[in-house]
């Protein structure tokens, strides 16, 4: 598009296409939400449910893999799209939805977003109950994925650790990898004061998936620990023992005011995750002002900073998860401070107004100047991660 051709500030029509499961429905009503309030911007939000489609029936039997259901999808959703209106840029969150759009690619340009890549998830196979098929066929998935993400024009992950796999396992440019979390709405997720007091200290666990964000392990630390606390669980698939001073929250809806209370009422969240991401839970804990137990597996070292905003030990160790909780538990000072650069490290880095609008920016940045993938670009610039070079950070 030249520059005279280009819209003007008011007439940028972007589509967003956005996998409706788990923490990327939540992304998506985020994204919903900040469009609202950027009147640039005309906009359409496709969502692609896991639920099996009637429109996917003549695919048999294959209609139960999901790259190839959500892909399919997206293409003939986008393409029905664009017969009825301008798409100056597309953005496809995740990359399994834009498997088979290189042809619509080709011809509008597009940002594919992704929490992690499947290497990434190769790497924690054993937690998400997935299996490596055949070598032939997995040169086949990463072939796949990387043409895939080679014609987008740009990429948005929500971890460092998932954009040097974009760069490193499938060879896109670092210069068009922009790391952007999915952010929170600081303003509905905000710490609560919290006296001193002698009553037992509140543990917060969410996840759908009880037992890979290890909520067994959680259940297992809380007979091991010698400090008065008690759990609340915000899960549809947790069972308790008798005995444990815990509570079952099995109906909560992410992003409503019962989980906000929730948040505003622990003393500590802990999601001791045998295999995750970038968790928008934690994210909600950070702009709660809250100290966070969790583990070192994917982007959750990123979020929690071992000793500063929270304590991060390994992942199934229930031993070492009751000591963390018990040190918490022992020391009200360290939890206010470790409270208070989580709220700093959110305001920096995960409010969802300033990253939604980053990537608005970069949609208009490739719809002004779309530029096709070169394999002689620079390799990837690492994101800063010391305490005193990352913002919000610093002592």
């Amino acid at each position: 598009m030249d520059e005279e051709a280009q819209p003007s500030a008011a007439t940028w029509q972007f589509t967003f296409v956005v996998e409706d499961g788990l923490g990327h429905r939540v992304h998506a009503m985020n994204i919903e939400r900040v469009l609202a309030e950027a009147p640039d911007i005309e906009s359409s939000l496709i969502r692609v449910s896991p639920i099996e489609d009637p429109a996917c029936r003549w695919m048999g039997p294959l209609a139960k893999n999901w790259s190839l259901r959500a892909s399919w999808l997206t293409k003939r959703t986008v393409q029905e799209h664009r017969s009825h209106r301008r798409v100056d840029a597309l953005f496809i969150h995740t990359q399994v939805a834009s498997l088979l759009s290189r042809p619509i690619m080709r011809e509008v340009p597009t940002i594919i977003s992704l929490d992690a890549t499947p290497v990434n998830f190769d790497t924690m196979a054993e937690a998400y109950g997935h299996s490596r098929h055949g070598r032939g066929l997995e040169w086949g998935k990463r072939i796949l994925n990387k043409r895939a993400l080679r014609a987008a024009a740009g990429i948005v992950t929500w971890s460092q650790w998932s954009a040097d796999s974009v760069t490193a396992d499938y060879g896109v440019p670092a210069r068009l990898v922009h790391v952007i979390p999915p952010g929170v709405d600081m303003a509905r997720f905000r710490p609560r004061p919290r006296p001193d007091g002698d009553g037992p200290m509140r543990v917060l666990f969410v996840g759908g998936d009880f037992e890979r964000k290890g909520g067994h392990d959680l259940l297992a630390a809380m007979r091991r620990v010698h400090s008065q606390m008690e759990l609340d669980i915000v899960s549809p698939q947790a069972a308790v023992p008798s005995g444990l001073p815990a509570r079952v929250h099995g109906d909560v809806a992410a992003n409503s005011e019962r989980m906000i209370e929730l948040l505003r009422g622990a003393d500590v969240f802990a999601l001791p995750s045998r295999g995750d991401c970038t968790p928008l839970a934690v994210a909600e804990a950070l702009s709660s002002g809250l100290p966070i137990v969790t583990t070192t597996v994917g982007a959750l070292p990123e979020l929690v900073v071992d000793g500063w905003n929270g304590l991060v030990v390994p992942p199934a160790d229930p031993q070492a998860l009751a000591a963390a909780l018990d040190r918490l538990a022992a020391d009200g000072a360290l939890r206010r401070e470790m409270a208070l650069r989580s709220r700093s490290m959110a305001e920096a880095e995960h409010d969802v107004f300033k990253n939604c609008r980053r990537i608005f920016d970069v949609m208009q940045g490739v719809a002004r100047n779309p530029r096709p993938l070169t394999s002689c670009d620079a390799p990837a610039e690492r994101r800063p991660t010391s305490r005193s070079a990352v913002p919000g950070r610093s002592r």
